[in-house]
């Protein structure tokens, strides 16, 4: 028979209170370092998208068609030096369009307010819904994506009415 040393020293095992203060700390440590991080970033905001908008009727597709239709619309002018791409727009926050096409400097894009969709494609009704908020989006030549941000009265819906954002 194998004797046993009784001077030999056994691993030490943590007790339940001390296997819970380490779990604290191992998850408490991390979450309070990012909390301290994000209160103490400074805050960017997105640069203003340089647009001159246009709420009212105009002839679709275009007044020069046999076909042409007086509807109303959104015109959406690039007034700058640069093109934008990416353009996206939203009605009340609801209804969504996106333009395929890079806008140029000086170009000029007229969008149906019947073209303008919710993700489930309900399409604005514009005879029975009011056009209260108008939020646009392009990306600008240095990458960021630059927002314009339309409300009330600036939405005039006589034609004549024009919303410049600066």
């Amino acid at each position: 028979m194998a004797s046993v040393d009784s001077t030999k020293q056994l691993p030490t095992t943590l007790t339940r209170t001390q296997l819970t203060m380490a779990l604290i700390v191992v998850t408490l440590l991390p979450f309070g370092l990012v909390v301290l991080m994000y209160m103490s970033m400074p805050t960017f905001s997105d640069p203003e998208l340089q647009v001159k908008v246009e709420v009212g009727p105009r002839a679709w597709p275009d007044s020069t068609a046999p076909e042409a239709r007086l509807v109303p619309c959104v015109v959406i002018r690039n007034p700058t030096q640069d093109s934008w791409n990416y353009l996206n727009m939203s009605i009340n926050h609801q209804f969504h369009f996106t333009h395929p096409d890079p806008v140029p400097a000086d170009g000029e894009v007229i969008v149906p307010l019947k073209f303008f969709h919710t993700k489930g494609n309900s399409y604005y009704p514009p005879e029975s819904q009011p056009l209260k908020s108008l939020t646009i989006f392009a990306q600008i030549p240095s990458g960021a994506r630059a927002i314009a941000e339309f409300s009330g009265q600036e939405l005039g819906f006589a034609g004549t009415a024009q919303a410049e954002q600066h």
